[in-house]
């Protein structure tokens, strides 16, 4: 049999990771056909072979990519805004997926993006994580950098992987923020980066003690669809646990990505931030 020539595509959101994957595949040989949301991906990737469109007509990206040979789709990038279901607009070969697309999306992120993996899938298009293309960019398990958790921070690391295992299966959110036994902030739909600046106006206010060290904890929601929404840090994480006196963040090992590897370890360096991969399913605390 003749193996069939992969050709990838991009549906590129907000943020670093579209640009990441682009370059990457661009230095393999791999250039890739990329859909830009409209007022979401990053202008810089006009540079690559892109088509911009809405939101509302995401669906449309189908016919792009079949028309361009795409075999392989990455999604990647956020997405800060959703359309309502009045403003879609499909090709008429998804007229049949309408009624799963506006079920889904009242079941939340994780359903929206399930629902879009499957579509995909339905038309012959594999659908592929970005941990795929850049397993360089994948928290391994361990100290990353910095050091080993202080027995002091033990019980909020515990404390905080339950929290976010319980937000994560509600399809709230990712992260939350633990001190000592308590949770003091949970990450909601403004995301990871405005959770840290409440913690850190909550400290200015004097509601947290100077000396606490509180802990960030990031970790896949249960179930979730790796391929399509991938927990990620980057320069922006450590810079906002900087600024709210957080020392350790823990993420899930294997299923977190961290964004300008280099560059936001070195940040992490220099800020005094340990990061640790950790594995929430086999976590315990040590006895003492």
């Amino acid at each position: 049999m003749v193996a069939i020539a992969r050709r990838f595509g991009i549906i590129a959101g907000s943020g670093q990771l579209p640009i990441i994957l682009a370059k990457r595949l661009q230095e393999r040989g791999d250039a890739p056909t990329i859909v830009r949301i409209a007022g979401q991906a990053d202008p810089s990737l006009k540079f690559f072979d892109t088509f911009e469109l809405p939101l509302e007509k995401i669906g449309y990206a189908l016919g792009h990519f079949k028309k361009n040979g795409v075999t392989d789709v990455i999604l990647a990038g956020g997405v800060s805004q959703r359309p309502k279901i009045s403003a879609i607009r499909i090709p008429v070969s998804l007229w049949l997926e309408l009624s799963v697309i506006a079920v889904a999306m009242k079941r939340g992120d994780d359903g929206l993006l399930a629902v879009l993996v499957k579509m995909l899938e339905r038309h012959n298009i594999s659908v592929v994580g970005a941990h795929e293309i850049l397993p360089d960019h994948v928290a391994p398990l361990g100290v990353i950098v910095g050091t080993k958790p202080a027995r002091s921070q033990l019980g909020a690391i515990g404390v905080g992987i339950s929290a976010a295992q319980i937000i994560g299966a509600s399809d709230i959110g990712q992260a939350v923020v633990s001190l000592g036994r308590r949770v003091i902030a949970v990450e909601g739909l403004e995301g990871t980066d405005q959770m840290l600046a409440r913690i850190a106006d909550l400290r200015a206010q004097g509601r947290i003690n100077s000396q606490a060290q509180p802990v960030l904890i990031k970790l896949a929601k249960p179930g979730q669809e790796l391929r399509a929404d991938m927990p990620v840090i980057g320069p922006a994480t450590i810079e906002g646990c900087k600024a709210a006196g957080i020392k350790l963040i823990c993420v899930g090992a294997g299923t977190t990505m961290i964004m300008q590897v280099g560059q936001t370890l070195e940040h992490a360096k220099l800020a005094e931030v340990s990061v640790i991969g950790i594995d929430p399913l086999e976590w315990s605390e040590p006895k003492k």
